[in-house]
């Protein structure tokens, strides 16, 4: 064998490596991708179950969330307080769902519940006409855009129509 021969044999090897390098690189990314979205949906899935754990334990933020989500005013200042913790959390982290699904890292078929439940809330009169206007800046400006260009949900139904 030649040594031009040789050295052919070796580009083609070396190139063969690189090739199956590249495939394994990309497979490993793959998976990578699939599982870091995963994780999103599963510490979404934990956030919200953190934030209605304490509704559970406490029939009165659900009283406080329906009464002042319908109409801020009607509820006493007590209800206002839990309520606005309430949706701050909410907001904060329909905000960060928003953002993953803005990132492709939250997948469609997730991000139409979270949607719903984000103008379910946004739209509700409580909401709209008197906690976002004075609570909004706490929002990125691209989330507040994207809200205020969102129409409210056909069935617009309160949490006191499921509650009561």
């Amino acid at each position: 064998m030649s040594l031009q021969t040789l050295v052919a044999v070796a580009e083609i090897v070396s190139a063969l490596v690189v090739a199956l390098t590249l495939i394994a690189l990309i497979v490993s990314i793959r998976q990578s991708t699939k599982s870091q979205k995963a994780l999103v949906v599963d510490s979404l899935a934990a956030a919200i179950t953190s934030i209605n754990v304490p509704a559970m334990e406490s029939p009165a933020l659900g009283s406080a969330l329906a009464k002042a989500t319908a109409d801020w005013r009607s509820a006493t200042r007590e209800e206002r307080i839990v309520a606005h913790y309430f949706l701050f959390s909410l907001f904060k982290l329909l905000e960060n769902a928003w953002y993953q699904q803005k990132a492709g890292i939250l997948d469609q078929a997730h991000w139409l519940g979270w949607e719903s439940l984000l103008r379910k809330y946004y739209h509700s009169e409580g909401v709209r006409q008197v906690w976002w206007p004075s609570r909004r800046h706490a929002y990125s400006p691209e989330f507040q855009k994207f809200l205020s260009e969102t129409k409210p949900p056909e069935d617009l139904s309160s949490l006191g129509e499921l509650f009561d």
